[in-house]
């Protein structure tokens, strides 16, 4: 059992430090119960581990998150049974995972499961950003610019997965540099994924979507400019 239960405090070690997820909208970010049970996994439970290398735990079971939602929930507690659904949907996600199933209780006959999350710094996107939105939008203004004889840049249509690939590499970037301040930010009580936020708007002047986009504005430019 002893070894069991290491699991629970050497899953934050094992974890990658950041990971960048594109989640929908509507499955993630609606909700704010999913919200706090990632904050809470990112909290973790003081606890000194058995090998006593460690005195937090970032694993934890549906009865420890219920009780941490309970405080900081303010229309009252969720059940059990939606709260397993709330851990289903983040689950399906991605962001989540079944760290170990431990039997524990009267006789160990109990089998409960720990859950934590999939990296120590997760850095949400929701898929408006993502290229096939995009697609969709640049198709729909050609089909206008056609009707109407505008002339577009040749590229036109790659320029969307173009601006994807340049978001998803800056992005990664911008969650290195913040993982690498993780102990500063964490230190004086800062939100990881508002500094994402910040950030990630900073970086949508960023020279290099400018360039892939100024061909575009100077094609319609005149044009909306005149009506």
């Amino acid at each position: 059992m002893t070894v069991e239960r290491q699991k629970l405090f050497d899953h934050w070690k094992n974890i990658p430090s950041f990971t960048y997820i594109t989640v929908p909208e509507e499955n993630y970010f609606s909700h704010p119960a999913r919200r706090e049970i990632i904050k809470i996994l990112r909290n973790g439970k003081q606890e000194l581990s058995p090998d006593g290398s460690s005195t937090k735990r970032h694993a934890l079971n549906v009865t420890e998150i219920s009780e941490e939602l309970d405080k900081r929930l303010t229309k009252g507690k969720l059940k059990k049974t939606t709260l397993y659904f709330h851990l289903d949907v983040l689950l399906e996600l991605g962001l989540i995972e079944t760290v170990a199933i431990l039997q524990e209780g009267p006789h160990r006959r109990n089998k409960t499961k720990y859950f934590g999350r999939v990296a120590r710094n997760l850095f949400l996107s929701s898929t408006h950003d993502t290229c096939e939105k995009y697609q969709l939008q640049f198709t729909e203004f050609q089909i206008l610019a056609n009707l109407k004889g505008l002339e577009l840049p040749k590229n036109f249509q790659e320029i969307p997965k173009q601006l994807i690939e340049t978001q998803e590499e800056y992005y990664k970037v911008l969650g290195k540099w913040l993982t690498d301040n993780e102990d500063f930010i964490i230190k004086n009580n800062l939100e990881m994924n508002l500094l994402f936020d910040f950030l990630k708007l900073i970086y949508s002047i960023h020279p290099s979507y400018i360039k892939l986009l100024n061909n575009v504005l100077n094609a319609i430019q005149e044009e909306i400019s005149n009506n």
